[in-house]
């Protein structure tokens, strides 16, 4: 039987890394991201707004009527930073519909595929949804709620032998602190980078069946951030 995977994010950062290692491992990889490029080849890319929400349901119909899904990672983030006051009301509503919203309704449509496949739903979420976190409130808030539903929809579905797996990075070489005034510190061992949360994915993955691995945070030796200049 066809392994089939498919990961959201998938064009850049910790979603590229894990849609390739998926790849690397056997898995038929479908891709949703903002913008591909040639060196993508590898997964079936599909180029798509995740806050168009018509859009994004029938793409995952469209997906599960072809294609039946033993993964799921929901990866794809977007981030604003600073006091709460400061943020634009459209900042918000991207950041919930992409980081909490978009992942629940994917999960919601693509359940049934999951159970018959006794299926894996990875959430990447943050360390940050364990933290009090000032200049990123609103986005804290978005992963501890993402961390949340993993929590709730693993004890609805355990029975089901779907294993959801919650996984927390902290601060990650990516392109998340794009609208952010710092940026991860470069220097060893100050930062992640998307390779090791794709370690993670693979070590939850490769755990026997029967065992599951529900939440898993990933630091990196030191903790250090960098002014942007």
């Amino acid at each position: 039987m066809e392994m089939n995977a498919l990961v959201t994010g998938a064009s850049s950062g910790i979603g590229r890394a894990v849609a390739l290692r998926l790849y690397k491992l056997g898995y038929k990889v479908t891709g949703i991201g903002r913008e591909f490029g040639k060196e993508d080849s590898f997964m079936e890319q599909i180029s798509l707004d995740l806050t168009d929400t018509a859009a994004l349901i029938k793409c995952i119909k469209e997906l599960s009527s072809r294609c039946s899904f033993k993964v799921l990672v929901n990866c794809a983030g977007v981030a604003y930073y600073g006091v709460h006051g400061n943020l634009k009301p459209e900042e918000i509503s991207l950041m919930c519909r992409t980081d909490l919203e978009a992942p629940m309704i994917i999960t919601n449509l693509l359940l049934h595929d999951l159970m018959k496949n006794e299926g894996f739903v990875i959430n990447i979420s943050s360390v940050t949804a364990d933290r009090i976190n000032t200049h990123g409130a609103a986005y804290g808030a978005l992963k501890a709620g993402l961390s949340s539903f993993g929590r709730s929809l693993w004890e609805e579905y355990r029975k089901h032998r779907i294993k959801v797996i919650t996984v927390k990075p902290d601060m990650t070489e990516t392109g998340l602190y794009r609208n952010a005034d710092f940026k991860p510190d470069e220097s060893f061992g100050c930062c992640l980078y998307p390779d090791d949360v794709a370690d993670a994915v693979e070590f939850c993955l490769s755990f026997r069946d029967g065992a599951v691995i529900d939440e898993l945070q990933i630091k990196p030796q030191f903790m250090r951030i960098a002014k942007k200049v």
